[in-house]
């Protein structure tokens, strides 16, 4: 007998049973993968060689099926005890593969790659049989989370707490010209830019105040 915390586990797992595949959605979500500390840039050439992709580039075509992304930022880091730096790929989300693909193939994925743990599911979506549905983000939310990590010069960091949105801005000059975002002032008095994504919180930086317009003013 299989009990119904242990199904819930299995169906966190793989996905959902394999008599409901013909149901699926065919939505492009991006979905949040479970992987292995350290492991997540390692994981997107596994599921790169998956599903037949040879260029690293070519995996982020939005004409692919499935696409795979860590979010990841270059910084200076330094060991003082023994008087060295280096550049490293900073993870932003540690544990997190971030997959774009359908229902279905999110299905074959988490069947095929042993290296997803398993998928991170929504705890307010559950169907008929008392199954969690899986936490899906808008293409569009990925893709502003894309250009800050792409063309940002300040850290990002990704803040899990529930925040007040502040006013929505958007950036006027600079290569992240056109971003819109929210202003979200920490206690130290800085202004920071941050964008809200699903499932994660914000990613925010600093930014200058003078190279946002304002777009609407939320009200408190």
């Amino acid at each position: 007998m299989i009990y119904p915390d242990r199904l819930q586990k299995l169906a966190d797992a793989v996905g959902i049973l394999k008599t409901q595949v013909l149901n699926m959605e065919n939505n492009n979500d991006w979905y949040i993968a479970i992987v292995t500390p350290n492991t997540e840039k390692e994981c997107v050439k596994k599921v790169k060689k998956l599903v037949g992709v040879e260029d690293m580039d070519e995996i982020y075509n939005a004409g692919n099926k499935v696409n795979a992304y860590v979010p990841t930022q270059r910084e200076l880091h330094e060991w003082p005890s023994i008087k060295k730096r280096k550049w490293i790929e900073r993870v932003l989300c540690p544990c997190y593969l971030f997959i774009q693909c359908t229902e279905k193939e999110r299905y074959d994925l988490a069947c095929r790659a042993k290296f997803i743990i398993r998928f991170l599911t929504d705890r307010a979506r559950v169907d008929e049989n008392g199954f969690r549905g899986f936490a899906r983000i808008p293409h569009s939310q990925m893709e502003n989370f894309m250009r800050m990590i792409g063309d940002a010069k300040n850290p990002i960091t990704i803040d899990t707490s529930q925040l007040h949105k502040g006013t929505k801005v958007r950036v006027k000059t600079g290569r992240m010209a056109g971003l819109e975002g929210y202003i979200l002032r920490e206690p130290n008095g800085s202004v920071n830019l941050a964008i809200y994504i699903d499932y994660l919180g914000c990613a925010k930086m600093e930014f200058p105040i003078e190279d946002l317009d304002i777009v609407e003013v939320q009200d408190r």
